[in-house]
């Protein structure tokens, strides 16, 4: 039996905006979502952070079937 703990950094906040209204599977109702990015604070080997939250219950990527992933292309 192995365990992996996976340490992240403090984030913030950089960039919140709103991605439009679709099925949340946590509230089981139509919602509005948001497109949210947050960066390290510190200096850091990873990346921007962006996710899609329900501006309702905060579940993230409660828009995707569950046991489906979103893929970020780099721009």
């Amino acid at each position: 039996m192995s365990i992996h703990v996976n340490w992240t950094e403090p984030l913030e906040e950089v960039k919140r905006e709103s991605d439009g209204e679709r099925w949340c599977f946590r509230c089981r109702k139509r919602r509005a979502f948001e497109y949210v990015m947050a960066m390290p604070i510190e200096m850091s080997y990873y990346g921007a952070n962006r996710q899609i939250e329900c501006s309702h219950c905060g579940l993230v990527d409660g828009d995707l079937f569950p046991g489906h992933i979103r893929e970020w292309t780099e721009v």
